[in-house]
């Protein structure tokens, strides 16, 4: 078992990140701490670049239309220490072009094409770990329509690609968290597992999460493992 995160100080961060689907509520909060500790960064968004506001120097919003556009994800990747993935679905998520799940080749292709081999995703605190069977709870919420269910399957197609290979040749996390938008001022803690962990099931802030996600980018506690992050036992 991978020894809780307990240090309750910050940790490094990187210089300058990539964020995938900055435009939301995880995104919004990842660049808000990189405003707040100075972290350059490249918000990559779908549509609309207007939404994101308050770029700094040394910062840029860049519009991919498409997951499967490789030159333009190269391009949104260079310069970048990490990558950090803040996708989910939405009502009008139905492309395969808008899903990582269907386009991880070439997400690789392009991290590695622009010399960044740190990645970290974010997927729900309901799925088990890559290489093992879906939970009953990810089964369940797959078979339920709309949304949800179109989450749970894409969530759960990430973490069954991780764990057939995808991605090998990159340093990567996959982040299982609990997150709302209350709050900022918890400090999670992260482990492999539940027993005798400090974690709860209790989630945590986006702000406090795109901490979490920005130091972990730096500290590499959890290569290519899926640490469970929560708020602290209490």
């Amino acid at each position: 078992m991978t020894t809780p995160t307990t240090n309750v100080q910050s940790r490094p961060l990187p210089s300058h990140v990539a964020v995938l689907g900055a435009a939301g509520g995880l995104g919004q909060g990842i660049l808000g701490v990189c405003r707040a500790s100075r972290i350059g960064f490249t918000a990559i968004v779908r549509s609309r670049p207007e939404r994101i506001t308050d770029v700094p120097s040394g910062s840029r919003v860049v519009v991919v239309q498409s997951l499967a556009d490789r030159r333009a994800l190269t391009d949104a990747f260079s310069g970048a220490d990490a990558v950090l993935t803040s996708l989910g679905v939405t009502a009008t998520t139905h492309e395969h072009s808008a899903l990582l799940s269907a386009n991880m080749a070439v997400v690789e292709e392009s991290m590695l094409a622009a010399s960044v081999n740190r990645i970290v995703i974010v997927n729900t605190l309901l799925s088990s770990a890559p290489g093992q069977p879906a939970s009953r709870a990810m089964r369940f919420f797959a078979w339920m329509p709309g949304t949800m269910g179109r989450g749970a399957r894409e969530q759960q197609a990430v973490i069954d690609a991780l764990g057939s290979g995808a991605f090998s040749p990159l340093r990567w996390t996959l982040v299982r968290a609990a997150l709302n938008s209350r709050g900022k001022n918890e400090r999670p803690v992260a482990s492999a597992d539940w027993d005798g962990a400090l974690n709860s099931w209790s989630p945590v802030s986006y702000e406090a999460m795109g901490r979490w996600m920005l130091e972990e980018a730096v500290a590499n506690q959890f290569i290519r493992a899926a640490p469970l992050v929560s708020r602290r036992r209490t």
